[in-house]
């Protein structure tokens, strides 16, 4: 059964990038990823999505994405571009189908990186974090068949499934962008992350151009 992510020690990572380097500028807005702060996202799903919070920058930037598997091997490495308008976006991590599904039980970690300039690496703003595909018991998945979609979105919060939960509600939202209780309980999933200084930020399109991307 999937536990719950409360009294989980916390793994390496960043969730929220550092702050204005040289020519990435936003101000007082940072670079942040929609995962807890044990950084460890758990999922039900073998090709989730990960939630990037993306600043606003004066020129379109290039974007990095890589993925690793236990041992440290890159599984996966992909580059964006992006305009220069801010928003959450929600970027499919694994979107080839020639790339392996996540394995139950394993944790993979990736890197998220924002490149301010491409002749000093070291000048990037990033995040990075670890995931992991969880199996459902299945009482709790005959629970989830029964369940209305919010109620759903609430089932895998309270078992720290955050991945699954952000999706359930962004879909939801996109569906009915206008229904209050919807966004009230964004904020609710948002401040249940301690991220609620992103709660009132947009899930925009993601409007993320493919430079390269490679399967290892």
């Amino acid at each position: 059964m999937a536990q719950s992510s409360k009294g989980r020690e916390g793994l390496p990572g960043r969730r929220v990038g550092g702050g204005t380097r040289g020519e990435c500028s936003f101000g007082d807005k940072k670079l942040i990823a929609l995962i807890p702060e044990s950084n460890l996202l758990l999922t039900t799903s073998p090709k989730p999505n990960l939630f990037i919070y993306l600043p606003p920058t004066t020129t379109p930037k290039t974007l990095e994405f890589v993925l690793q598997d236990e041992q440290e091997n890159i599984m996966y490495e992909k580059s964006f571009t992006t305009n220069k308008y801010p928003g959450i976006v929600s970027m499919s991590l694994l979107d080839q189908s020639s790339l392996p599904q996540l394995a139950v039980g394993k944790k993979y970690r990736w890197f998220f990186s924002m490149i301010c300039n491409p002749d000093k690496r070291e000048n990037d703003i990033s995040v990075d974090g670890w995931i992991s595909r969880v199996k459902l018991e299945p009482n709790i998945a005959q629970e989830l068949e029964s369940a209305t979609s919010t109620e759903q979105v609430s089932i895998y919060a309270n078992l720290g499934i955050w991945q699954d939960a952000l999706v359930k509600l962004a879909t939801l939202r996109h569906q009915n962008p206008r229904d209050p209780q919807l966004t009230a309980k964004w904020l609710q999933v948002l401040q249940a992350l301690k991220l609620e200084v992103i709660a009132q930020e947009g899930i925009v399109d993601a409007n993320l151009n493919e430079i390269s991307s490679a399967v290892r």
